[in-house]
C-alpha cells in the first residue's frame, strides 16, 4: 500500500514514507489496532489543540467536539493508526481553515488516475501529466469518470478537504481525484484495473468513452505556466512569479530595472501556492510613489496561547496599533483604516490579541525609479496563502488590475501540533486574518477586477487567453491621453 500524505492543498504529497516506531515513540503495527490509551492521548491532543490554539475553531457552525466524542465512540471498537488519521483530516476538514491537515497517515491506494484535470469554468478538461495533449484530442472537456459526474466525485472527496472558498474546495476536491482507488470507496464504485471515462466534443454534443489503465505512479501538477519573465511584443514586461520566494525578490531585482521603459507589466502568479511576504514588499516599493500615502493591506489578530508571544506576527511584518514599529505617516494610515474597517467576523478579546496590520509604504524604497504605468496581476484559484496577500496588496494600487479567476483564499500563520504517541501531525492556523474590506482570507479568497478563464488549450502549452486579455488591456490603457492637467493656462 502506497503513503499517501493528507495536507489542506487536497492530498498532494503522493509519496511520504511511513513512519517507523522509533520515530512514533511506541512500536505500533500500521495494520493492528492502536492501544487504547494511545487513541485517548491523540484525541485529547487534538482536541486541546482546536479549542485552546486554533484561530478558525469559530469561524463557522463546525461542531468539533460532537465530531471528536463520535470518533471516541467507534474508536473503542478499535482502529488503526491510518484511519485514525484519516478520521481527523475529516474532523478538520470540517472548518474553513484551508491550511489546516493531519499528516503522517496513509490512505488505502495503490493506483491512481493517469491523467490531470482542471477547471474552464463550469466544465472540466482532462489532459495528459506531460501535457503533450488532451486525454482525446478532439474531446477535451470530461463529463464522468466511472459512471459518475464530477459534481458526484467532488462530493465524495469533499469531507477530505477544508471547507474553504468554492474554487479551494473544487482545485482540492480535483487533487484528490487522483486517488481514485480511495474515491471509490468514499463513492461506491466497485474497484477496477482499469477507469472508464466520458469526454465530451466542445460543443457539448458528442461523447466519447475511452477506458484507461490505472497509473502505478500518482500524477503530478506541479506549478503551471512554466514560464520566463520577458519582453513581451508591443513593449510590455512579463515578470513571473511562480512562488513567493527568495527567488521572486531576486527576480523583481533584476527584472524592473530592465522594465523601466515598457509601456506596462504583467504580473504573473498563477499557481503560485505562497511563501513570504517579501515579495509584496519588495514590488510595492517599485509600484508605488514614495509620497503615497501608506496603505493597510491585511488585518489580523492571533489566538492567545503561552507559545504564543506577543511578537507572533512579526514574522508576517504585522505589529499593533500602538507599536514603535510604524513612523507617524504609517500610524495615521493605520488610524484612517479602522476608522472604516468593518471586519466579518470579530475575534473574542478573551481568546485573541488586539488587531495587528500589515502597511505598505514605498517611503522605504532605495531611491529607484517608479513604474508608474500600467500593471496587470494575472491570477487564478491556486493562487494561496502569501499570494493571497500579495494579490490584496497589488489590488491597492490604483495602476493595477488584477485579472484571471479568484484566488484560493488562506492565511493562518500556521503551526504544527503533535498528536499523541501516533506520530502523527496536526496543522492549524493560530491568526484570523482578513483582508482590507473585512472579509476572511479564508472562504472567500481574493477576486480578480476582470474575470478571464482559461482555454483548454492553456493546460497543455496553448492559447493563454488570460496572458492575452492582460496584453490587450495594457494597450488600450497605454493608448489613453493623459489626464488633461488641473494647472491654469499659461
Amino acid at each position: 500500500m502506497r503513503s499517501l500524505r493528507s495536507t489542506s492543498l487536497s492530498l498532494t504529497v503522493l509519496a511520504v514514507a511511513a513512519l517507523a516506531p522509533w520515530q512514533t515513540g511506541v512500536a505500533l503495527q500500521r495494520d493492528e489496532p492502536l492501544p487504547a490509551d494511545a487513541v485517548e492521548q491523540t484525541l485529547s491532543d487534538f482536541q486541546r489543540a482546536l479549542d485552546e490554539r486554533w484561530s478558525y475553531r469559530h469561524a463557522n457552525d463546525a461542531d468539533f467536539g460532537g465530531a471528536v466524542e463520535a470518533l471516541r465512540q467507534r474508536a473503542a471498537a478499535g482502529i488503526t493508526v491510518d484511519q485514525l488519521g484519516l478520521e481527523l483530516q475529516k474532523i478538520i476538514s470540517l472548518g474553513i481553515d484551508g491550511h489546516a491537515a493531519v499528516s503522517w497517515f496513509r490512505l488505502p491506494n495503490e493506483r491512481y488516475l493517469p491523467f490531470l484535470v482542471e477547471p474552464v469554468g463550469d466544465r472540466f478538461v482532462a489532459f495528459w501529466p506531460d501535457r503533450s495533449g488532451f486525454v482525446e484530442a478532439d474531446s477535451p472537456y470530461l463529463a464522468r469518470i466511472d459512471g459518475l459526474t464530477i459534481s458526484q466525485w467532488r462530493e465524495a472527496a469533499a469531507p477530505l478537504a477544508p471547507q474553504g472558498s468554492p474554487q479551494y474546495v473544487r482545485r482540492n476536491a480535483l487533487r484528490a481525484l487522483r486517488a481514485i482507488e480511495f474515491l471509490r470507496q468514499l463513492a461506491g464504485v466497485a474497484p477496477s484495473d482499469v477507469v472508464r471515462v466520458e469526454l465530451e466534443s466542445r460543443d457539448g454534443q458528442r461523447v466519447k468513452t475511452v477506458e484507461l489503465p490505472l497509473a502505478e505512479r500518482g500524477p503530478v501538477y506541479g506549478t503551471w505556466p512554466q514560464a520566463m519573465s520577458r519582453f513581451m511584443p508591443g513593449g510590455v514586461g512579463y515578470l513571473r512569479l511562480p512562488s513567493m520566494d527568495g527567488g521572486a525578490v531576486a527576480a523583481i531585482r533584476q527584472w524592473m530595472p530592465r522594465f523601466a521603459d515598457e509601456a506596462g507589466l504583467v504580473v504573473d502568479v498563477r499557481d503560485n501556492g505562497g511563501g513570504s511576504r517579501d515579495a509584496l514588499l519588495e514590488l510595492y516599493r517599485w509600484l508605488a510613489a514614495p509620497d503615497d500615502p501608506p496603505r493597510v493591506a491585511n488585518a489580523a489578530a492571533y489566538r492567545l496561547h503561552p507559545q504564543h508571544d506577543r511578537d507572533h506576527l512579526a514574522a508576517r511584518f504585522m505589529y499593533r496599533a500602538d507599536s514603535p514599529h510604524w513612523t507617524p505617516r504609517q500610524r495615521s494610515a493605520i488610524d484612517d483604516f479602522t476608522e472604516r474597517f468593518a471586519p466579518q467576523w470579530e475575534p473574542t478579546v478573551e481568546q485573541f490579541s488586539a488587531w495587528h496590520y500589515l502597511v505598505l509604504d514605498a517611503a522605504e524604497s532605495d531611491g529607484h525609479a517608479r513604474f508608474d504605468k500600467p500593471v496587470v496581476v494575472l491570477m487564478n484559484a491556486k493562487c494561496f496563502s502569501a499570494t493571497d496577500i500579495f494579490l490584496a496588496g497589488m489590488a491597492s494600487l490604483p495602476q493595477v488590475t488584477l485579472l484571471g479567476t479568484a484566488s484560493g483564499g488562506g492565511s493562518a500563520r500556521s503551526q504544527t501540533v503533535r498528536l499523541g504517541p501516533t506520530g502523527l501531525r496536526l496543522r492549524i492556523g493560530s491568526m484570523a486574518s482578513l483582508q482590507p474590506d473585512g472579509r476572511l482570507f479564508d472562504g472567500h479568497g481574493v477576486a480578480p477586477d476582470v474575470v478571464v478563464e482559461p482555454t483548454p488549450e492553456y493546460f497543455i502549452g496553448g492559447e493563454d487567453r488570460q496572458l492575452q486579455a492582460a496584453l490587450e488591456l495594457i494597450r488600450s490603457r497605454a493608448a489613453e491621453p493623459a489626464p488633461a492637467s488641473d494647472a491654469a493656462p499659461q
